[in-house]
């Protein structure tokens, strides 16, 4: 009987310490390291349970001080580095729009960015189309045969016709309207991460808007360059090549403000200034 009366009590106390570590560490996920973290901890508070008993202390007392001991699991556990589960996403209390989700957040800048390369693409293309044709009149100038100035002219249409392509062919983000409307709302897991995201955006932006900038306002150095190797060559044919590259210059440039400009106004979508 009096057997049977202790390996109760000990169930009880061992069923007492599960419950407690299980509530405590709720929050994390149930993964192989952190069901093993449970277990050895299982065994530590038995064996602290055990000590104090042989100590001369009763039952309750033991195991109500264990339990005040291994209040600090949760600590515990993130100093050892395990990750906490992630709490499912819930929409604001007073949200009127439907809850747009972390996953869909992240898949809006990823369309939204392939949609903004596509139109920049297009538009440089079509700033820099020139840039064939007086590679083109180049060549002509060197070798004297209006052969190379013909497919400097279908190098001009071919870059029209591929800009146009890619700015026609650009396909918007699912999302984009509701976007656009504010017609969404977020919860706080998912507006932290935007707005983390929003400072590397704004920084790519900035580092972006300031290279377009620079070679726009230099875009002469090529025609400038060309000029003095046509001087010191007696060619025209160079300053026609400083030409090409001026244009060039011109694309990248505007590829590069197209993109600023598009990317600054996606997290401007997403966090909109009045909320």
């Amino acid at each position: 009987m009096q057997a049977q009366q202790r390996y109760a009590v000990s169930e009880e106390t061992t069923l007492a310490f599960k419950r407690h570590i299980l509530k405590k560490s709720s929050g994390f996920a149930s993964e192989p390291t952190v069901d093993l973290f449970r277990v050895n901890l299982l065994a530590q508070m038995l064996d602290r349970y055990d000590a104090l008993r042989a100590k001369g202390m009763g039952d309750a007392a033991s195991q109500s001080r264990v339990l005040d001991e291994y209040d600090d699991i949760a600590a515990q556990m993130r100093a050892q580095g395990f990750e906490e589960a992630e709490a499912p996403e819930e929409a604001p209390a007073d949200a009127r729009w439907p809850l747009l989700s972390e996953a869909e957040a992240m898949q809006y800048v990823q369309e939204r960015d392939a949609y903004l390369h596509r139109q920049a693409m297009g538009t440089a293309l079509c700033s820099s189309c020139v840039m064939p044709l007086m590679i083109g009149a180049a060549c002509t100038e060197f070798w004297t045969s209006d052969a190379f100035s013909m497919l400097g002219l279908v190098g001009m249409f071919a870059m029209i016709g591929m800009g146009v392509y890619a700015m026609a062919t650009a396909v918007k983000p699912k999302k984009q309207n509701a976007v656009k409307k504010g017609k969404f709302s977020l919860s706080a897991r998912t507006r932290a991460k935007l707005t983390q995201m929003r400072e590397t955006v704004e920084r790519k932006a900035r580092s972006r808007f300031g290279k377009g900038v620079a070679m726009l306002v230099t875009c002469v150095i090529p025609l400038f360059i060309g000029a003095a190797f046509s001087e010191l060559w007696y060619s025209d044919g160079m300053a026609v090549l400083g030409v090409a590259g001026m244009f060039a210059m011109i694309g990248a440039g505007v590829y590069e403000l197209v993109m600023a400009d598009g990317e600054k106004k996606t997290m401007k979508h997403l966090l909109p200034e009045k909320e």
